[in-house]
């Protein structure tokens, strides 16, 4: 089985960063792909505009699937897993992990997604349902506390998704849009649930874009990198990782 962790995407084009390449050679067949919302509650939002364009850029890179599902709330759990089951690709997407979560529980569809054999790609809220521990620390009005709950524990690992700076160390404040990240918050947890990573992705003024993305292979973890795009180790302290690979354009 072949998962990928993404913190967010290239707007311009999702798969341009290698990772198409990556794809072509790993599906064994382009059959199905499976999407799994991030949001239950904006299941049309999904429909009409997130897997339309996702299909663009998977043909951007050469790729078409025959079918094309969508995992919905009113599915019968024999309808979903029957979707899983039969699936080349399964992209988990962004969003609230935890309504992701809380659809595929009720769905009775997380055995299923262990099980899977096939390539699976997680984004933001998709990479956190895929992690061990989904975290949530206190950075808005939004997420005022800690919310720390297991997630699919895939690959014995979790991340954090849009921890953005350029900084080369990581800062104690990292203010990103509306959310303010503690250092020290970062750190509690992972005193008390094992480190973690923590994901970079956003566009810069000269419209690149920084991608970080970790790859799981059979238990072997790779990270790869894009620009200034980085990956965080997150245990006693906040420290970039040493092993990252370029992806390339």
């Amino acid at each position: 089985m072949i998962r990928y962790y993404c913190s967010g995407f290239d707007i311009n084009n999702a798969f341009e960063h290698g990772l198409g390449d990556m794809f072509k050679s790993e599906l064994n067949d382009t059959k199905s792909i499976v999407y799994i919302p991030g949001n239950p509650d904006k299941i049309e939002k999904a429909k009409t505009k997130y897997v339309p364009v996702f299909t663009e850029y998977f043909k951007k890179v050469g790729i078409e699937f025959e079918q094309v599902n969508l995992i919905t709330p009113e599915l019968s759990h024999e309808e979903a897993e029957k979707m899983i089951r039969n699936a080349s690709f399964i992209m988990l997407m962004g969003g609230d992990p935890f309504k992701q979560k809380d659809m595929c529980k009720d769905l009775d569809i997380i055995n299923d997604l262990k099980q899977f054999k096939g390539v699976m790609l997680g984004f933001s809220a998709g990479a956190m349902l895929m992690s061990k521990y989904i975290i949530i620390t206190p950075c808005s009005e939004e997420y005022p506390n800690f919310h720390i709950d297991k997630g699919l524990n895939l690959d014995n690992l979790s991340i954090y998704p849009h921890n953005n700076t350029s900084d080369e160390i990581y800062p104690d404040t990292l203010v990103v849009g509306d959310e303010t990240y503690q250092k020290q918050d970062l750190i509690k947890v992972a005193n008390e649930y094992g480190k973690f990573y923590l994901l970079q992705d956003f566009q810069r003024e000269d419209g690149l874009f920084d991608v970080s993305i970790i790859k799981c292979c059979d238990g072997n973890i790779e990270y790869y990198t894009e620009n200034n795009g980085k990956i965080w180790e997150v245990s006693n302290e906040v420290n970039l990782t040493s092993k990252s690979g370029l992806l390339t354009k």
